[in-house]
């Protein structure tokens, strides 16, 4: 677990952001739920929008349970092996 100051000062530049897809067609979806009521919800309703328009697939649902808590390594390595996005939500 990385610990951040909220104050500030973190070096950006050590981070690497994913590169965007280039196009969204047949692609394959995870989602990883945070446990919040309506987390769920908001997820699978936002899945069924990219497999309608995009021809989309669910094909790996993980709910982590704790919204506190960062997702544990294994739940983030299983998503990573079989899904090319992933869906994030927070409920409430």
């Amino acid at each position: 677990m990385e610990l951040v100051n909220p104050a500030g000062g973190t070096n950006r530049s050590a981070r690497i952001q994913a590169p965007r897809l280039t196009y969204l067609e047949g692609r394959k979806i995870g989602i990883l739920i945070n446990g919040k009521a309506n987390a769920d919800t908001l997820a699978q309703e936002t899945a069924a929008i990219f497999a309608e328009r995009h021809g989309c697939e669910v094909v790996e649902l993980i709910d982590k349970r704790n919204a506190g808590r960062p997702a544990p390594a294994e739940h983030l390595q299983k998503l990573s092996e079989v899904c090319e996005f992933l869906i994030t939500t927070v409920g409430d």
